[in-house]
C-alpha cells in the first residue's frame, strides 16, 4: 500500500464509495489472511478471524486508484491509503458461506539486492451485505478488463467479459529444471487472481509444442503462454507458420514467462514495459503480472530460407524455410576460426 499525502478524490471522480470493515488473520494481509483465496491457502470459509481491534474503511473507487481511509480506531500515521490500480492484478468475492468480502490481490514492485521483484500482497474488506461486495468486485474487474465505465454505471458481473482462456505450455526440463515449480508457486496463483482460465500441458520431447501447435484448434484459446526458455518460443512460432491457415495463426497473442537458460525476449518484454533490468524469479513475476493484465504488442519475425543440401539427387531436395524473433546464427564463425 501507499501512503496518500494529496486530498480525496473529488465526487466527480468518483464511482464507488462504501464501508467496510476490517478482516485480518493473525496480523497477515497475504494469502493466507483471506478464506477461498484464488491463488492457494487461506482460511475455510467458515473460520473466524482472530480477534484484533475493529476497523472500519471507507473505500472510494475511481478509475485509477482505490482510496483507503481509515474512519475507526481514530485516524492517525498511515490513516489513509492510496492503491493504484495499475499495480492491481485481480480481485474476488468468495462464494457462501464465506463472509462477504472483498478480497484485492496486487503485485507492489519492492526493491531487493538483484534487480526490482514484486511481492504478493492481499488485503480483504468486510461490506455490509454480499450484493455490496459483489458489486466493488464487477467494478473493479471491470476497470481492469477496460470496461467503459462512469459514475453512474450499475455495477454487475453482466457487465464483464467472459474470462480469457490460456493454453499453458510447460517444459519441465528447462533451465534449472525448476519451471514447474515456479509454474506452481508464482505462475498458476497470480493466473487464479486475475480470474483467467487456463489449460497445462507439459511437453515431453523436442519439437513437441511445434507438433501441438500444428494441429490444435487455435479458436479455443485467447491465448498460448510458453512457461520455458526462448527454444520452446521458437517451436510454436514455427508450429504456428507450419498451419495451413497460417496468416489467421499468426495472430494468435503469445506471450512467454522466463523459466529457461535463455530468456532474452522476456528480458526485451521487460525492458520495453519500463522495468528495471532484472533475473531469474524478480523477471518471471514482472513477466506474469504484464500476462495477467493483458496487454498485446506486435512483434515482428525474421524469415530464413536455407538453400537444399548438395546431392546426386538435387532435385529432390527442397530448400527450408524457418522463422525466427531474436537473432539467426550459423556455422560461419567456425570457418572464420579454422581459417
Amino acid at each position: 500500500m501507499r501512503s496518500l499525502e494529496p486530498t480525496s478524490p473529488s465526487p466527480a471522480e468518483a464511482l464507488l464509495h462504501g464501508q467496510f470493515a476490517s478482516w485480518e488473520s493473525s496480523g497477515n494481509n497475504n494469502s493466507s489472511s483471506c478464506p477461498d483465496s484464488p491463488g492457494g491457502g487461506g482460511l475455510s470459509p467458515t473460520a473466524s478471524p482472530a480477534p484484533a481491534p475493529a476497523s472500519n474503511y471507507a473505500l472510494t473507487l475511481t478509475h485509477t486508484h482505490i482510496h483507503i481511509q481509515r474512519l475507526l480506531p481514530r485516524p492517525g500515521k498511515e490513516a489513509r491509503l492510496l492503491l493504484p490500480l495499475s499495480e492491481l492484478v485481480g480481485c474476488s468475492c468468495p462464494r457462501s458461506p464465506a463472509p462477504p468480502l472483498l478480497v484485492l490481490y496486487w503485485y507492489p514492485p519492492g526493491k531487493r539486492r538483484k534487480g526490482v521483484s514484486r511481492r504478493r500482497q492481499v488485503r480483504a474488506y468486510l461490506a455490509e451485505c454480499r450484493p455490496e461486495a459483489e458489486r466493488w468486485s464487477a467494478a473493479v474487474q471491470c476497470l481492469l478488463r477496460e470496461v467503459p465505465v462512469a459514475a453512474n454505471t450499475e455495477f454487475s458481473r453482466s457487465l464483464l467479459p467472459r474470462s480469457r482462456r490460456l493454453l499453458l505450455l510447460v517444459n519441465p526440463f528447462s533451465g534449472r529444471g525448476q519451471a514447474m515449480q515456479w509454474c506452481q508457486t508464482h505462475i498458476l496463483p497470480m493466473i487464479r487472481e486475475a480470474n483467467i482460465s487456463y489449460n497445462l500441458i507439459r511437453t515431453e520431447h523436442q519439437n513437441h509444442a511445434r507438433e501441438l501447435i500444428r494441429e490444435i484448434p487455435l479458436q479455443e484459446w485467447d491465448g498460448i503462454v510458453i512457461v520455458s526458455g526462448d527454444g520452446l518460443l521458437h517451436e510454436v512460432i514455427n508450429g504456428l507458420m507450419e498451419r495451413p491457415d497460417w496468416e489467421q495463426a499468426i495472430k494468435t497473442p503469445v506471450s512467454i514467462l522466463p523459466c529457461g537458460s535463455g530468456n532474452a525476449l522476456a528480458g526485451s518484454i521487460n525492458h520495453y514495459a519500463g522495468y528495471d533490468m532484472c533475473l531469474r524469479e524478480p523477471l518471471l513475476l514482472n513477466c506474469c503480472f504484464l500476462l495477467c493484465r493483458g496487454g498485446i504488442r506486435p512483434m515482428d519475425l525474421v524469415s530464413v530460407t536455407t538453400s537444399p543440401p548438395p546431392s546426386k539427387n538435387s532435385h529432390s531436395a527442397s530448400a527450408r524455410r524457418l522463422f525466427s524473433f531474436l537473432s539467426v546464427a550459423w556455422g560461419f564463425v567456425s570457418d572464420v576460426d579454422i581459417e
